[in-house]
């Protein structure tokens, strides 16, 4: 039998103790069990680890999932000693790493919030390659979290920066800034286009940045050069500069012509050795001073940076500045490429005008893709990831580009036949008379791997574009006349590599 009294003080004393203990011992305590971690800045992406310290021998990690911010401290130090045991730490793509570059970024005021916000958690994300590997130039100084954009154009001439007309949007820009005009195209209150001529005063970067790039970073073994509706799949890039040697002067890129010069075509990237900086921007410091008029009297920054490295003897080309190129950086976005069988097994280095949209899912490829194992991404690995999966045998309201051999009422009686495969001539005659008549046409001739039809026009080609077609909702459709697509992807499963 157990009796109490009225001033017994003991009882609720011990009560409260206990009460105090398992609200400090267990309430404070996750479901699972883990202690979780405190937050720290730049945790932004739960599935990107954070940039490793300035002592670190690399912050690119191979393309595989990361832990989750749930995991305590001692299982990630685990997890990164298992990771490294089996080759997941950053890798040396043929002998070059990411600390081995700098890759430089070019935007401009007027386009730089439209795209260049979403390069900054991939093209240049920490994990990707070290911050201090890489730059943004543009034509105005902009501090965005961690990165530090550099106004390129700060040093040019007083007398151009001041009156010529191709400045204007610089001079004016500072001024849309101090309106609350923004120049984001984000549909909300106070959007603006800004001041007019951002690409006219684009071309005036190309050869400063090249000089200040260089200066600034003289270990660099590469200059990768991208611009801001541009895509770089870095570790192939680097897979693919590692075959030459960067004390020599290499010009590498797509291959352009303009004013009698052969250069590298800026929107699609390209890279510069040290040894052709060298060779050039090393033996004057004065370039882009120089250049200045030149830039002003033509139309292309890529093709003035041309101009200034061919007048030191570099030359662009894979094979000591021959001027050719292959395949790999591309100058158009993915839907308007055309693969082929020679093109399909090459490696894939970039793409050009793309979107934001474009850059996210090019980046989760890129990331999950084990180039260990697996080897380069090639153009190949992408039709199969981000292309074939969204095409059909037949589109309606859809252009794939065909335009390898057209025939149309104007010319049934002597169409452009094939000069290579075997078709039916009967059948490739009557290709304008319906999209059914132009499939099968596509179908006779052995190399066809896409048709088009629009009214009495029939286009055929052995080349595969994925191309762009009209919405539902799209205005066009009551505009435009009606074009229907159509794919034979069982041929291109044919193409080997």
């Amino acid at each position: 039998m157990i009796v109490t009294y009225r001033n017994n003080r003991f009882m609720p004393a011990v009560l409260i103790a206990c009460c105090l203990w398992g609200i400090y011992y267990l309430v404070d305590v996750p479901v699972d069990g883990t202690v979780l971690p405190a937050w720290k800045p730049g945790n932004y992406h739960s599935d990107v680890q954070p940039a490793a310290s300035a002592d670190s021998t690399s912050t690119w990690s191979s393309p595989i999932p990361t832990p989750t911010p749930q995991e305590n401290t001692a299982s990630n130090q685990d997890e990164e000693s298992t990771s490294a045991d089996k080759g997941a730490k950053p890798q040396s793509h043929g002998g070059l790493l990411p600390e081995d570059v700098l890759l430089v970024m070019k935007t401009g005021s007027t386009s730089m919030w439209k795209r260049l916000l979403v390069h900054l958690t991939t093209s240049l994300a920490p994990e990707r390659i070290p911050l201090e590997n890489s730059v943004i130039y543009s034509d105005g100084a902009m501090t965005i979290g961690s990165f530090q954009i550099i106004d390129v154009l700060a040093n040019t001439t007083a007398a151009i920066k001041e009156s010529h007309p191709d400045f204007d949007v610089y001079r004016q820009q500072p001024f849309y800034d101090q309106h609350n005009a923004y120049v984001e195209a984000a549909g909300v209150e106070g959007d603006n286009y800004g001041p007019p001529g951002g690409w006219i005063v684009d071309k005036y970067k190309f050869v400063p940045l090249m000089q200040h790039a260089g200066i600034n970073h003289p270990k660099a073994k590469w200059y990768i050069y991208m611009e801001d509706d541009t895509y770089l799949f870095l570790p192939n890039i680097l897979a693919y500069l590692s075959k030459y040697d960067h004390t020599q002067a290499h010009y590498l890129g797509s291959f352009a012509g303009k004013s009698d010069i052969i250069f590298a075509h800026g929107g699609a990237g390209f890279a510069v050795s040290r040894g052709a900086w060298e060779k050039s921007f090393g033996q004057n410091a004065n370039l882009a001073k120089e250049y200045e008029q030149y830039t002003a009297d033509h139309c292309c920054g890529d093709q003035v940076l041309g101009h200034a490295l061919n007048k030191y003897g570099v030359k662009f080309g894979e094979n000591n500045g021959d001027e050719k190129f292959t395949w790999g950086f591309n100058p158009v976005v993915h839907w308007r490429f055309g693969f082929e069988k020679w093109n399909f097994c090459s490696p894939l280095l970039s793409w050009h005008k793309v979107h934001n949209r474009d850059v996210a899912r090019y980046y989760d490829l890129e990331k999950y893709w084990n180039v260990t194992e697996k080897g380069p991404l090639t153009h190949r690995d992408f039709y199969l990831a981000l292309i074939k999966p969204d095409l059909e045998k037949r589109a309606e309201w859809w252009d794939n580009m065909a335009e390898a051999y057209q025939v149309s009422s104007g010319n049934k009686a002597w169409p452009p036949t094939p000069k290579n495969g075997k078709h039916d001539e009967e059948k490739w005659k009557a290709a304008w008379e319906s999209a059914d008549a132009c499939e099968e046409a596509c179908v006779s001739w052995d190399k066809c791997v896409q048709w088009n039809w629009v009214e009495d026009l029939c286009k055929m080609d052995e080349r595969l574009f994925m191309g762009q077609g009209y919405a539902p909702a799209a205005p066009e459709r009551k505009t435009a006349l009606k074009r229907t697509s159509g794919w034979l992807t069982e041929r291109v499963d044919e193409w080997t590599c």
